[in-house]
């Protein structure tokens, strides 16, 4: 079976091979003598569920600001690249070739760098001698004149005073029908789906038959995907309310059976569609594992299930992200490696504390909570040295503050910056400080959270050494 999903996985990932020995791709190229010596690596989301970013080509602007890169795609794409304060992004087909104008250079400021809740300006790139048939050029266009209608027209409607919605895209649709491009058809069709559904022209079961039930899944179309999260948005919990689902609570968290919920979910005529019913559980289950609803063992078994039987390949890389991004912090699970500095410039990583136990935590010099903690810690790193290392990452913005406040403290457990890996803040999900976790000798995480210092760490700890006899 493990042989079946990597071959399917090759078949999905591994671009389709010409008949002149190349793989399908399209140039992004262009001068920018401001970007010079930067790396630009451009990406696609892997599936539109997690939005996991997929690299699929980059490059260096040479000296003279002239850069040029191959990009890998099999369809219709949907393209971004990270350039300081912006999000760029264009669309790329196969054969195609862009020469991109990119933005001013305007780079992140040290503290936007390492704030984790920073987003980036998304900015569509202009392209040089772009034809009116370009994709680029028909939703840059359209969207134009959808969004100037767009927020009133939201705005009016949770007002109480309806719009006529249907006049409104006729209008659009008199500039727009006819070029056909079925990648920009679809597209504004989900766009005025979308429409709908927020002004609440339509109910979720009246857009699921019309334009979900038996049509093709766009995978790649961001405007099929948006509606798609919309309409089956939190899908267990309105169904589990109903008398055809009310199951479906022992269906995922008593029984843990695919073949069970599927059975439950049939009784919903919105899903008929086998592949349909599949993508929503996919989208389903990756939503419940950020609540409290169902059990995340019970969700994890029904992801292996997904990822184990479904024969269509899109599925397959689906349920792989989810799993990915979902385990990566729960316990039994290996979480994310890091490679930090310390305050004497060495670099530490995580496998330096194989084979004892790690306490780490997220913390700020700043933090009245974090500096109350401390003292504990240090008594908790000084009676448990044998078995524990007491890690703390450092979210400061600069590693100076850290360094004068270690000069002045002298603690003696092991302090790291987090300046050189910033995304070690989205790894762990760190949305307060301070925040705890507890790894263990093999590396797998066994409490995630961790309980603080205050909220009795040293009495679980010493309870889980005797229960392993460790003691």
């Amino acid at each position: 079976m493990v042989k079946l999903r990597l071959l399917v996985l090759l078949f999905l990932l591994i671009p389709v091979i010409g008949i002149d020995g190349y793989a399908q791709e399209a140039i992004a190229y262009g001068k920018a003598p401001e970007y010079k010596g930067i790396d630009i690596v451009f990406y696609t989301y892997s599936d539109y569920i997690t939005e996991t970013d997929y690299a699929i080509g980059q490059c260096r602007v040479e000296s003279d600001g002239s850069f040029t890169a191959r990009l890998k795609v099999l369809e219709t794409t949907f393209v971004f690249a990270h350039l300081g304060i912006y999000r760029i992004y264009f669309f790329a087909e196969p054969g195609g070739r862009y020469e991109l104008m990119l933005p001013p250079r305007e780079d992140k400021t040290e503290v936007q760098r390492l704030n984790p809740f920073f987003r980036e300006t998304d900015l569509q790139v202009g392209i040089k001698n772009i034809d009116r048939n370009d994709i680029n050029f028909l939703i840059s266009a359209f969207d134009l004149r959808f969004n100037q209608d767009f927020d009133r027209i939201v705005q009016d409607a949770y007002r109480g005073r309806q719009q006529n919605i249907d006049s409104l895209i006729g209008s659009i649709e008199t500039r727009f029908a006819g070029t056909n491009n079925p990648f920009f058809d679809a597209y504004r069709e989900y766009r005025y789906g979308l429409l709908r559904q927020i002004t609440l022209v339509k109910k979720s079961t009246a857009t699921s038959n019309e334009l979900f039930l038996n049509r093709p899944i766009l995978y790649r179309n961001p405007a099929y995907m948006e509606l798609f999260n919309m309409v089956y948005d939190k899908y267990f919990l309105f169904f589990a309310r109903t008398m055809e689902g009310n199951v479906i609570f022992d269906d995922i968290s008593r029984y843990k059976s695919l073949t069970r919920l599927k059975q439950t979910l049939a009784n919903d005529n919105v899903l008929s569609n086998d592949t349909l019913m599949e993508m929503v559980i996919l989208k389903s289950l990756h939503d419940e594992f950020f609540s409290d609803n169902f059990s995340r063992s019970a969700l994890l078994a029904l992801l292996d299930s997904v990822y184990r039987t479904t024969k269509i390949p899109e599925h397959v890389i689906i349920a792989e992200n989810i799993r990915n991004r979902i385990t990566k912090l729960l316990p039994g699970f290996v979480p994310a490696p890091f490679s930090l500095m310390d305050v004497n410039g060495r670099e530490v990583s995580l496998d330096k504390f194989k084979g004892k136990y790690v306490y780490l935590n997220f913390c700020t010099t700043t933090s009245y909570t974090c500096l109350k903690e401390f003292v504990q810690l240090e008594k908790i790193s000084k009676q448990y040295r044998k078995h524990l290392e007491v890690v703390t990452i450092s979210a400061d913005d600069n590693i100076e503050d850290l360094k004068n406040f270690l000069k002045n403290s002298k603690y003696s457990w092991t302090f790291l910056h987090f300046g050189n890996k910033p995304e070690i803040l989205k790894d762990y999900d760190i949305r307060v400080y301070p925040t705890y976790f507890l790894i263990g000798p093999d590396k797998k995480m066994i409490l995630s959270p961790a309980p603080s210092p205050e909220e009795g760490f040293e009495h679980r700890f010493f309870q889980l050494l005797r229960s392993k006899g460790e003691l």
